[in-house]
């Protein structure tokens, strides 16, 4: 009898172990959990997530839970490792240069959004029907209002003296605005004079921080005197900080523009939970959420008007035409771009 009880008490002790690490896609309370990969910046406490995850919560009968990473390129790495086993049910922030790698990595659930009605400018974005932006943004470099007497107005004048070892750039291995760098000077100047001026460049760096958020702390901190980052920076200091002293500067060449998309994982388990997040997030007020804490332009139209986002809109210079590449050539300029940095390139 001793040895029955006991064998009892293994299996019970062995199904409670069973449902203790089972990964599960409901919460405590009974629920569905939507489980949210995004980046540091937009799941943050400061960032759209909080406001978006309230908002859904109010009518979803759910839970929604963000798991991190700091920079789109991890994210997907993160995706990739531990995505189904975390039950991720959607993927928020891969930018164009993401696409390629993410569908020769994962598959995609397709989406059903009908007709968007989005800026003409956001159109050649609406490459698949596995992924769709829900914000974007011209980049550029943010300087601090009279800290040098004369700023550059083209990239030829970021190799002035001046700013040597003053500019805080993004790895673009690790960062997708670090990539979106490397393919302005590439688009900007031509594949080989391109290279020759990120050479040069070297010498101006500070470093080339793995994220965007790592970049611009060196900025904050006053460890440089540029950073490459987004058009509307400024934006946020101004109304979040109340401070008025930053400027993101014109250059003669036209901007980079980068689009940030989500897309649903083919193992996804709440998948209509998912669907109908994505359906938030480019609803009016979802979008509006984005551009006030993502500090974004919105992609849906009658969102921007009569703000100062509308106004910068108009302002910028953007390319005129955004590729969405290939993963071969991202992978061929950032093979090129390491060895140029590891000094291999004459």
């Amino acid at each position: 009898m001793r040895h029955f009880v006991l064998f009892l008490a293994v299996i019970f002790f062995g199904l409670f172990l069973a449902v203790l690490n089972r990964s599960d896609s409901q919460s405590g309370s009974g629920v569905p959990t939507l489980r949210v990969f995004g980046y540091a910046s937009f799941t943050g406490k400061w960032g759209a997530g909080p406001l978006l995850k309230n908002e859904f919560e109010k009518s979803c009968n759910c839970k929604v839970e963000f798991i991190e990473g700091s920079d789109s390129g991890i994210l997907l790495q993160r995706l990739k490792i531990e995505g189904e086993s975390l039950g991720a049910d959607l993927l928020i922030g891969l930018d164009q240069f993401d696409l390629a790698k993410a569908t020769s990595e994962q598959s995609w659930r397709k989406l059903s959004l009908g007709e968007l009605n989005v800026y003409e400018s956001v159109k050649p974005a609406l490459v698949n029907s596995y992924f769709v932006p829900y914000d974007w943004g011209t980049l550029t470099f943010v300087a601090r209002k009279n800290e040098s007497a004369k700023l550059p107005e083209s990239l030829d004048d970021l190799l002035e003296s001046e700013w040597t070892r003053k500019i805080a750039l993004e790895d673009p291995r690790t960062s997708s605005p670090g990539m979106q760098f490397l393919n302005w000077v590439v688009r900007s100047k031509g594949e080989q004079e391109g290279f020759e001026f990120i050479k040069k460049m070297m010498s101006q760096v500070h470093s080339f921080a793995p994220t965007w958020s790592a970049a611009y702390g060196l900025f904050t901190n006053k460890q440089a005197k540029l950073v490459y980052s987004y058009s509307t920076s400024p934006l946020y200091h101004k109304f979040e900080e109340k401070n008025d002293d930053y400027i993101s500067l014109k250059f003669k060449e036209p901007l980079a523009v980068q689009f940030e998309f989500m897309g649903i994982p083919e193992f996804c388990r709440n998948c209509d939970l998912a669907e109908k997040f994505v359906n938030l997030m480019l609803s009016p007020q979802g979008q509006k959420i984005i551009m006030e804490k993502n500090y974004m332009f919105p992609v849906m139209k009658g969102v921007a008007e009569n703000t100062e986002f509308a106004a910068l809109m108009e302002e910028v210079q953007p390319m005129d035409q955004v590729e969405i590449p290939s993963s071969a050539e991202v992978d061929r300029l950032l093979k090129k771009w390491t060895e140029l940095r590891r000094g291999d390139i004459n």
